[in-house]
């Protein structure tokens, strides 16, 4: 990905990468060993009672104040994503 954004193969105006072994659970301010924190992470989202944002009530709720029916018509006919600098 790197090499792809330095040759300008990517057109992406916001990029975020993971430089913690583990992902966050493993960061510099860790608390607990990363492999603890890791089954918590996995723990919580097993226990969740939407497993994904397009389950959530909450999320299609607020999608149809947005003026959206499904998240495809968010996605194909909305620039709520793109920032222009």
């Amino acid at each position: 990905m790197l090499n792809d954004i330095l040759s300008g193969n990517i057109s992406a105006n916001f990029i975020e990468g993971m430089g913690c072994v583990g992902g966050c659970v493993g960061g510099p301010k860790i608390i607990i060993p990363k492999e603890e924190g890791r089954k918590n992470v996995v723990s919580y989202g097993e226990e969740a009672l939407y497993k994904t944002p397009i389950d959530n009530p909450y999320v299609i709720e607020l999608l149809h104040r947005l003026g959206f029916d499904t998240v495809e018509s968010l996605l194909e006919h909305s620039d709520i994503f793109t920032r222009k600098f």
